[in-house]
C-alpha cells in the first residue's frame, strides 16, 4: 500500500445524497457560490453521485517531529492548547505563541506564554524579547506570565487601531477574582496591553479550554469553549463584536448515542475555510485517558457535522507498551487554533504528549509537532472507473473554473503501465485518468457548448488545474445563471473546485 493510501481513510461509496436521489426541475433555490474553494467535506453542494467514494485524508506528520522542544531554562513542558501559529504574509514569517508550564525536571518554571518565529516552518527561533524576567534576566522569549493553559492569538490587519492589530485571549486563574478569560491587544504580537476590565468572561461562564476565531464573513469573533454545563465535557460558543464584550452562549457540540460511552469533547479549534467553517475536535476518551482529533464542519458556526463519519483525522503516534518507548504524541494531541497556509499546503501544528491525561501535571511531557496536508485536502471524492458527481443548482460571479485534483495513471513502481490492471479499469484507457466538467441548466439538461464531451479533459496533479471547453470557452456567458456542475471522473481524486 502506498503512502497516500496509508494517510487516507475511505468513508463510504455513495450514490445519491441529500434526499436520496437527484432532483432536477423542482424549483430549488440556487446556492450562491463565493470565490473561495468549494469543498466536499459535507454534502451541502452535492445533489447526486454515481460510483464515487468519499475519503477522509489524514495529514502527514513531519519526520523531524517534535519541532519545538523544551530547550531553555524557563521551559518546563510545552503546549499549544490550542495556541496559535500563523504564516504572516506581510513579513514572510511563521509566528508561534505557545505555553511553557512546570514539569518534574523544572518545577521552578512559572506559567509562561512564549513567542517563536520560523522562516521555513520547521526550524524555530526563540528570540530574546526583553519583557519578562526569569531568574533576574529578561533575555528570553517570554511575553506574559501568570497565565494557565489556554490562549488564542488573532492577527486582524483590518482593525483601524494599529495597537489592536493583534488580539490575545488567555485563561488566568491566579485567584478567584481574576479567574476567567482575559484579553490583551498588541501592535506587533509581542508587546501586549491587558484590557482594564479583565476578566471579560468569568470562570463561571466558561471552561479552561477555548479557542477564538474571526468569522471571515461577519468579522465577529467567536469563542468556542469547554462548556460550563456538566457533567461531561462539551463545546459551547460565545460571540463578540469587539473582542471584549461576549454574549449569546450556545451549546454547539456534545457526544450523542452514536459515540462510545466514554467520549467527551475537550475543545474545538475552529476556523473559516472555503466559504464555510471547519474545526478540529479534541475527542477525549475517559476510559483510556487518551485524546485524538476528528474533523467537523459547519455552514453557520452553530450546527456542526461530524465529517468523516467520526473517524480520526489527526491520530496519536505509536506506543510500544511493554516493549518500552513511544512517540512524543502517543498519549494526547492538541491541534492549534487553525492551520497556517503556505506553499499550497496546510501546516497543522499541534501539541503532543506521551503521557495520559490523568498523569500528574508535573509529569506531563508536552512538545510541539507539525503535520501537513495538501491545500483543501481534508476530504476527496475518489473514482477508479468512470464515475460522476452532480451539484445542486448554483450561481456564481466569475468566468474561470479551476480544480484541486489528482489524476493518476495506474503504473508499476518502475513507471511502466501494468497490463494486468487493465481488466480492473476497463473504463480507463491505458490506465490514464481524467476529469471533465459538464454544465447543466437548473433542470439538469446539458448546456450546448458545455457538455462533458466538449470539455478538455484535465490531467495531472495540481491545486489550480484549469477547466475549459471546445475553443477555449470559459464560464463568462453563464455568470449569474442558475446551473449545475457535473464532474465526470476516472482514476482521479477531486478535492475542491473554484470559480473566479
Amino acid at each position: 500500500m502506498n503512502r497516500d493510501a496509508l494517510l487516507s481513510i475511505t468513508l463510504v461509496a455513495f450514490g445519491a445524497v441529500g434526499n436520496g436521489c437527484s432532483n432536477p426541475g423542482t424549483g430549488e433555490a440556487a446556492i450562491s457560490l463565493t470565490s473561495d474553494s468549494q469543498l466536499f467535506v459535507d454534502n451541502f453542494l452535492i445533489e447526486s453521485s454515481d460510483g464515487v467514494v468519499k475519503t477522509l485524508n489524514r495529514p502527514g506528520k513531519h519526520p523531524a517531529n517534535p519541532l519545538v522542544r523544551a530547550d531553555r531554562p524557563w521551559e518546563g513542558y510545552l503546549v499549544l492548547q490550542p495556541g496559535s501559529v500563523i504564516f504572516d504574509e506581510e513579513e514572510g514569517l511563521f509566528k508561534m505563541w505557545y505555553n511553557s508550564l512546570p514539569s518534574t525536571k523544572r518545577p521552578d518554571v512559572e506559567d509562561f506564554l512564549c513567542y517563536a518565529t520560523s522562516k521555513d516552518g520547521v526550524h524555530w527561533e526563540k528570540p530574546d524579547l526583553g519583557l519578562v524576567a526569569y531568574r533576574g534576566s529578561t533575555a528570553n522569549n517570554i511575553f506574559l506570565k501568570d497565565s494557565a493553559w489556554t490562549h488564542s492569538v488573532i492577527k486582524d490587519p483590518d482593525d483601524k487601531d494599529p495597537n489592536r492589530r493583534y488580539k490575545l485571549a488567555y485563561w488566568r486563574t491566579r485567584d478567584r477574582s481574576e479567574c476567567g478569560v482575559w484579553v490583551a491587544f498588541s501592535s506587533d504580537g509581542v508587546r501586549w496591553t491587558n484590557h482594564p476590565d479583565n476578566p471579560v468572561v468569568p470562570c463561571s461562564a466558561t471552561g479552561d479550554t477555548f479557542s477564538v476565531m474571526q468569522d471571515a464573513a461577519s468579522k465577529q469573533y467567536w469563542l468556542y469553549h469547554k462548556s460550563e454545563i456538566r457533567p461531561i465535557r462539551k463545546v459551547a460558543r460565545l460571540v463578540s463584536d469587539d473582542f471584549v464584550h461576549w454574549r449569546d452562549s450556545q451549546l454547539v457540540l456534545q457526544p450523542d448515542e452514536n459515540d462510545q460511552p466514554d467520549t467527551e469533547f475537550y475543545g474545538l479549534s475552529a476556523f473559516s475555510y472555503g466559504g464555510q467553517y471547519l474545526g478540529l475536535l479534541w475527542v477525549f476518551h475517559t476510559y483510556s485517558q487518551l485524546m485524538d482529533t476528528q474533523l467537523v464542519s459547519s455552514r453557520d458556526g452553530l450546527v456542526w457535522d461530524r465529517s468523516g463519519y467520526r473517524r480520526i483525522f489527526l491520530p496519536l503516534g505509536y506506543m510500544r507498551n511493554e516493549y518500552g518507548g513511544s512517540s512524543f504524541d502517543s498519549g494526547m494531541v492538541f491541534p492549534a487554533t487553525a492551520p497556517a497556509v503556505k506553499d499550497d499546503k496546510l501546516w497543522i501544528y499541534y501539541s503532543g504528549f506521551s503521557n495520559l491525561h490523568n498523569a500528574l501535571a508535573e509529569e506531563h511531557t508536552g512538545e510541539i509537532g507539525l503535520a501537513t496536508l495538501r491545500l483543501d485536502g481534508f476530504v476527496s471524492l475518489e473514482a477508479t472507473s468512470e464515475a460522476s458527481v452532480v451539484t445542486r443548482p448554483v450561481t456564481f460571479q466569475g468566468s474561470s473554473m479551476t480544480l484541486n485534483a489528482r489524476i493518476r495513471a495506474m503504473e508499476q513502481q518502475g513507471g511502466a503501465f501494468n497490463p494486468a490492471w487493465k481488466e480492473l479499469f476497463t473504463d480507463v484507457p491505458d490506465g490514464k485518468g481524467s476529469i471533465r466538467v459538464e454544465v447543466q441548466d437548473a433542470d439538469g439538461q446539458p448546456i450546448s457548448g458545455y457538455r462533458a464531451e466538449e470539455c478538455i479533459p484535465v490531467q495531472g496533479d495540481g491545486v489550480r488545474l484549469g477547466i475549459s471547453w471546445g475553443g477555449g470557452k470559459d464560464l463568462s456567458e453563464l455568470e449569474g445563471r442558475a446551473v449545475r456542475f457535473k464532474f465526470v471522473m476516472s482514476n482521479a481524486s477531486l478535492y475542491s473546485f473554484r470559480i473566479r
